[in-house]
């Protein structure tokens, strides 16, 4: 199986307690199953029996809080979906206090909230680590060490962020953008269905609505609203009608909220978090891509026409991480630049993706101008290759492919 290495993961899962939380199909189990060493992974079902997968045994609750404690004390215990569990377990946690090796794994984000609750028994008790997408640098390191090269590699290092991707990836390469859409079709619908199901939540057709509206570049609440209120599905076209909806929605990992930067009130910007899930929802609103589907050259074509919207994202965050900074949005209508980032409420970079084959001199100095009129540390520009510049701009980093790659090492 295709393993990307994942740094966040590599850092802890050594830890004595250890919780990873997340939404569903972000590569906790697998990770943990292929990297981490256990004695016993035991995973609770939906009907709340304790299976262990090794031997496939399976014991109730009092049997497993019973053996438990002697369980730690021999090796790492994983409990994976714990919080299908309830009392007597989390009482038997807290007074095990670290006693032994124990990791659990939960793919409800809003139960894990539970654990940070100031009236948590539990809280100060784990170590506490978010498995979202992956990391940028994670998914450039495993898509060059395939043997993949320029503005390839990059696109599917983009897509590979969704880490169920990396088998079709390794073994697909180039063609991966040839069979994606069967993937998509059934795989993204049944992957939302999931995470509300976990969360406990109706996917109503308010959320879904939600999820079309943003993947269709509808990116404040006001815009959100509107659409939904165009749609019936809201009595008034007011942000408050949608607030609370995109607040679940963030919280299950499925969207994610950009600071807006500039702004005297506070204010965001709303994306998807995955830009497959976005990309899916953006061919349903399009072309109810769910129902009927869509010829997958078309899916390829449409793709191709999206891939630079989500490689200022992919970039973005992967500065991000790079730099520990803050995604901002610029709340400045004449004045739109894909990536800002700050640093202590200042802008530290700020950079244009200019994602295409050929670059003119006057594109690359109205790329100069636009970042020439922000206070920042520091301006670049993103190309795939070095080559399609027509000259060099004036006061502005450019990074390509092999600069990314290079960066990916660190």
């Amino acid at each position: 199986m295709a393993i990307i290495q994942r740094r966040e993961l590599d850092r802890v899962l050594g830890i004595r307690w250890l919780l990873l939380y997340g939404r569903r199909k972000t590569g906790k189990t697998f990770y943990v199953r292929e990297r981490g060493r256990y004695s016993k992974y035991f995973i609770v079902t939906r009907g709340r029996s304790i299976v262990d997968i090794e031997s496939g045994e399976e014991l109730t609750i009092s049997e497993f809080t019973r053996l438990l404690p002697y369980m730690i004390q021999s090796g790492r215990v994983v409990v994976d979906e714990f919080h299908r569990l309830d009392e007597p377990f989390f009482s038997l946690l807290q007074g095990l206090s670290g006693k032994g090796e124990l990791t659990l794994i939960t793919s409800t984000r809003h139960y894990f909230r539970r654990f940070i609750d100031e009236n948590s028994p539990l809280i100060g008790l784990f170590h506490l680590q978010e498995v979202g997408l992956v990391d940028p640098r994670d998914a450039v390191a495993y898509v060059a060490s395939l043997g993949i090269k320029g503005k390839t590699l990059m696109e599917l290092a983009c897509l590979v962020q969704e880490p169920w991707l990396a088998q079709t990836v390794g073994t697909m390469k180039e063609k991966t953008f040839e069979v994606l859409g069967s993937l998509l079709k059934d795989y993204v619908p049944s992957l939302t269905g999931e995470i509300f199901t976990e969360e406990d939540k109706e996917l109503s057709q308010r959320y879904f609505a939600i999820l079309e509206a943003v993947a269709d570049g509808k990116r404040t609440s006001g815009e959100i609203a509107s659409e939904l209120f165009s749609r019936g599905l809201v009595d008034k076209n007011s942000p408050g009608t949608v607030s609370q909806y995109l607040e679940t929605l963030v919280n299950m990992g499925l969207l994610e909220r950009v600071l807006l930067h500039g702004k005297r009130r506070k204010g965001y910007h709303y994306r998807h978090v995955s830009p497959v899930v976005d990309f899916a929802f953006y061919l349903n609103s399009k072309y109810g891509f769910f129902e009927t589907g869509l010829p997958e050259k078309s899916i390829s074509q449409h793709l191709r026409e999206r891939m630079p919207s989500y490689m200022e994202v992919f970039f973005e965050r992967f500065l991000a991480r790079l730099h520990a900074l803050q995604p901002v949005k610029i709340a400045l209508p004449e004045l739109e630049v894909d990536i800002a980032l700050r640093r202590h409420k200042r802008l530290a970079l700020v950079g244009e993706v200019k994602w295409k084959g050929k670059l003119t001199r006057r594109e690359i100095r109205k790329v100069e101008d636009k970042l020439a009129g922000l206070d920042a540390e520091r301006r670049f520009l993103i190309v795939p290759e070095r080559s399609v510049l027509s000259t060099e701009p004036e006061e502005v980093d450019v990074l390509d492919w092999r600069d990314f790659v290079e960066l990916s090492r660190g």
